[in-house]
Order: structure tokens, then C-alpha cells, then sequence
């Protein structure tokens, strides 16, 4: 699942979010930065789910496209 961060927070943001997810999350999880746009990709509904939950106020979910489907990631495989 992809998650889009809100354009009024910025890289503190999404470092204390990622800091949480190596710290207590359940799978593999991979930010990154697209035409300056702040995305978090998460492969483990755990994760998905906390996001959705702790961090909705800060994150939108983007649907699943072909480059964002958990199968076409680059951890998916391991």
C-alpha cells in the first residue's frame, strides 16, 4: 500500500514516521520522493493498518496502480 504525505508536512514528518516503522513495524517499508511528493510504501497490512489508524490526519492512501501494487515491489520478493 502507498500512502501520500499531506504537502503542509514535510521530511520531519516522514523521518519520525519512518523512525516508528523500522522501530515497531511489522514488514518492509521503503520512502521515497516523486515529482515532490513524499510517499511511504508498506507491504504488511500491519503496517498498513497503523498507518491508516495513527497517522490519518497526515497520509492519504493512494489506490493501487501497477507501480504501486505490493507485488511489482522491490521487496516483495524477499
Amino acid at each position: 500500500m502507498t500512502f501520500l504525505l499531506r504537502e503542509q508536512f514535510g521530511f520531519t514528518t516522514i523521518r519520525a514516521i519512518g523512525d516508528y516503522l523500522r522501530a515497531h513495524g511489522s514488514g518492509h517499508h521503503w520512502i521515497e520522493k516523486d515529482h515532490g511528493q513524499l510517499l511511504i510504501h508498506v507491504c504488511d497490512p500491519r503496517d498498513e493498518a497503523f498507518l491508516r489508524s495513527r497517522y490519518s490526519d497526515l497520509l492519504d492512501p493512494l489506490p493501487p496502480t501497477p507501480v504501486t501494487k505490493i507485488e511489482a515491489s522491490p521487496v516483495a520478493g524477499q
